[in-house]
């Protein structure tokens, strides 16, 4: 624990910081027309009554009707979000891994390890961050002449709270942990697992070459590869929870209706139940994967990117200001990737 100063847990928390700022700016336009999908009722497809009939309609019709401003929407919210989300994410498990690796039990079993410090740490993100989420989706979502979608960030967060407390700002809080933790929980353990074989294909190609006394750390991990990596757990983990985020996209729909008339027909979601039967019942189960695709490509970047960043940053200015015995404890665990 003595690695952990408390100037450490600051640069974790400003190295997540960071990471959230540069990956939500670069983003942002995927997680307006996700949105927009999500909200969607008619197809995502050639029908007359849709508003978006597909990924590339639906860019040429945002930008065309909203211009850049409208594929930026509900960006300065959406910033507060990631960053608070990823600062509290990245700090937390690092930390939750640090004692983490004091119970022989999990010291002994590194992936489940990565899972549960994984998604306890996402978990402390999703309620850090579920004010800023809540506001983002009705700025987003909304019509964009009505006022709703003008609103800036502190202003949204006053009247939702006027409105309806501390409940219509924690709305969807429940559909977002139970996604949440395994999702973040899988994104480290598949991120985690595949820089360990990144890794043994680098020893094993120094052994080859003899040089299998060159020292391996985690930070020999290329910056292409961290990238790769982070792309493919992002895009896995997302597949297997991407139900439950659209569930509470369409939940926090509820309170704002009547700012959102554009856009076709409203689902109707006035309850966790009543929302997946509604879904299922007029659109199929197609209906609850609606909007995957610009999802995806969101989740492949997004989890590169905050990885990528994080790993770099704790690279060059984290990992020099830990003290000896940090290696060391890492060259006794013989896992040089934890």
């Amino acid at each position: 624990m003595s690695e952990n100063t408390p100037f450490v847990q600051f640069m974790q928390a400003l190295g997540g910081g960071v990471a959230g700022a540069v990956t939500r700016f670069i983003t942002q336009p995927l997680d307006v027309l996700k949105i927009r999908f999500q909200m969607q009722v008619e197809p995502v497809s050639e029908h007359r009554e849709s508003k978006y009939r597909g990924v590339i309609h639906a860019f040429k019709s945002l930008y065309a009707e909203e211009g850049m401003r409208g594929m930026m929407r509900g960006h300065n919210a959406g910033q507060l979000l990631s960053i608070s989300y990823a600062l509290t994410q990245f700090w937390s498990y690092e930390q939750f891994r640090s004692y983490a690796h004091t119970i022989q039990y999990l010291n002994e079993r590194p992936f489940l390890l990565y899972f549960l410090c994984g998604g306890l740490a996402g978990s402390l993100g999703a309620v850090a961050s579920q004010p800023f989420d809540v506001v983002r989706t009705q700025v987003v979502a909304a019509d964009p002449t009505s006022r709703r979608s003008e609103m800036r960030t502190l202003q949204g967060l006053r009247i939702i709270f006027a409105k309806e407390g501390f409940t219509g700002l924690h709305r969807g809080l429940t559909f977002t942990l139970v996604q949440i933790f395994p999702l973040v929980g899988a994104n480290f353990l598949i991120y985690k697992f595949l820089n360990a074989l990144v890794l043994t294909a680098m020893q094993y190609q120094r052994e080859r070459r003899r040089e299998a006394t060159h020292k391996s750390t985690g930070h020999d991990i290329n910056g292409f590869f961290l990238f790769v990596n982070g792309a493919l757990a992002g895009v896995v983990a997302k597949m297997l929870v991407y139900p439950a985020d659209l569930l509470k996209k369409r939940i926090q729909l509820k309170s704002f209706k009547h700012d959102r008339q554009s856009f076709g027909r409203n689902p109707d979601c006035p309850t966790v139940i009543g929302c997946i039967s509604t879904t299922y019942r007029q659109e199929g189960m197609g209906g609850f994967y609606k909007g995957m695709t610009p999802t995806l490509v969101k989740a492949g970047l997004t989890s590169a990117l905050f990885f990528t960043i994080y790993d770099l940053f704790n690279r060059r200015f984290i990992h020099p200001l830990k003290r000896p015995e940090s290696d060391e404890s890492n060259i006794k665990r013989k896992r040089p990737w934890t």
